[in-house]
């Protein structure tokens, strides 16, 4: 620690000196900055790289605002870090995997439940980025020691895994890139025997073109919506007054939709309160298996439900399983029925009327993004009431003391720590009103709104 003189390591910023070539410059200041070979910095946390337009020039990387790389995915792919990044329309999010494990379990997991939000398009702006490794590809059964044989093989096999998941994956979107394919086996060096810089800086081109054209599809699919909004718009502006049956028609339809408002009658209050399904139980097992080790458990206890260095937030961790990590899971699941059975009330609709034909599209992506916000409006509640119930954050608060003393305690043979911190933690989300009680109750209210709004499109509340 004396060797360090970390109270001298203070500065903070380093401009290039334009005396050198700028790229040689970022990659050498980067690796020292980051070994701490330069005294006067510490290891930093995060680092800001800003590049001039010199060494951007002539490459597609120039039309990108920005570049961000996150921490990577451990055992909680699911954190609140990383939504804004996703949940930003203006940015590409791109999934790093290894070759032979593409695409990884926790990839899948961050993907699916982000894709489950139909109506904000994710699927157009994520791509899975796979890195060959020594010649991998040319390894790939049925690739006849082809390279690109092998990719194309791969990039299928990976979509089908992302299909079995129930994804929605394009293929276009599934991108490799392997930066030492140009290069000796035996030494970080180009095999000039057969390759050139040239074919090296080629293949950089093909690569960040690629990613061109996902802004360029995302791009064309946004202009494609409003052409189809305008072109509805004006069908609907000069149609014909509906007939009478078509009345009928929307009438019958209201009265099915009304039916849909309370929630209580699609999803028992028994679904929520399960001894070992309902929402406290499953998500302490999740709590359980989630954070294996015993000082995982005790470092979160000790922060209070946090702890920074590993990104981990158990009460966004309640959100996001209140919500469901994927269709098959808590809100998801327990709704799914009743937002099917209202989908299909507006499809229903479509052959009532050629001008609702153009009209009920739209109205079910409306829709979607209504659900969306209802989950996530659900999600946010449950984060805030268990926040609310697991403060005062301190230490000598009963619930905290009691996980934070559970490390060294002598027990009963057979009972472990995670056994005892999961009771405690159960009990304590149980009390009061229990999240389970508080879950069914926001549940019904913000379905009741949702189902509001879409009456409200036919002119009925």
């Amino acid at each position: 620690m004396n060797n360090a003189n970390l109270e001298s390591r203070s500065t903070n910023k380093i401009e290039c000196d334009n005396q050198n070539n700028e790229r040689e410059w970022i990659k050498n200041t980067f690796a020292a900055i980051n070994t701490a070979e330069f005294n006067e910095f510490p290891i930093p946390k995060k680092i800001y790289l800003y590049v001039s337009y010199d060494v951007l020039s002539g490459s597609n990387l120039s039309q990108f605002d920005s570049v961000v790389d996150t921490k990577g995915l451990d055992e909680n792919p699911i954190r609140q870090d990383l939504q804004k990044y996703i949940e930003s329309q203006d940015t590409i999010c791109l999934f790093v995997t290894s070759f032979k494990d593409a695409p990884e379990a926790n990839i899948r997991k961050l993907i699916g439940y982000h894709l489950t939000s139909k109506s904000k398009d994710f699927h157009h702006r994520f791509v899975t980025l796979v890195l060959p490794y020594k010649k991998e590809p040319e390894k790939v059964n049925g690739s006849d020691e082809s390279w690109d044989l092998g990719i194309q093989i791969r990039k299928n096999e990976i979509q089908d895994t992302f299909r079995n998941s129930n994804l929605d994956f394009f293929l276009e979107n599934i991108l490799f890139y392997d930066a030492l394919r140009y290069y000796r086996d035996d030494i970080v060096k180009l095999n000039t025997d057969i390759y050139s810089e040239e074919d090296v800086q080629a293949d950089k081109n093909e690569f960040i073109e690629a990613i061109a054209g996902v802004v360029e599809r995302r791009r064309n699919i946004l202009l494609d919506e409003i052409k189809d909004i305008k072109e509805s718009f004006t069908k609907i502006k000069n149609g014909d007054a509906l007939t009478v049956p078509e009345i009928k028609a929307i009438e019958n339809a209201i009265h099915k939709i009304k039916d849909l408002r309370y929630l209580n009658k699609r999803v028992p209050s028994f679904v929520y309160k399960d001894e070992e399904q309902g929402f406290v139980a499953k998500y302490v097992e999740y709590y359980r298996t989630l954070y294996k080790a015993w000082n995982t458990k005790h470092a979160i206890h000790l922060n209070f439900g946090y702890y920074e260095p590993r990104n981990i937030d158990i009460y966004y961790d309640m959100r996001v399983f209140a919500e469901g990590i994927n269709e098959d899971e808590m809100l998801k699941k327990f709704t799914k029925q009743a937002k099917q059975e209202l989908e299909n009330i507006l499809n229903e609709l479509r052959s009532a009327n050629e001008y609702l034909k153009t009209f009920i599209p739209e109205l079910v992506i409306q829709y979607n993004s209504f659900y969306d916000d209802f989950i996530s409006k659900v999600g946010v509640e449950i984060q805030d009431e268990a926040l609310r119930k697991l403060s005062p954050q301190k230490k000598d608060y009963r619930f905290w003391t009691a996980l934070i003393e559970e490390k060294g305690k002598v027990r009963p043979p057979g009972i472990t720590y995670t056994d005892n911190v999961c009771k405690t933690l159960k009990h304590e989300l149980e009390t009061e009103q229990s999240l389970n009680t508080f879950l069914e109750i926001k549940a019904g209210q913000y379905w009741a709104e949702l189902v509001t709004k879409i009456l409200s499109f036919f002119g009925d509340k």
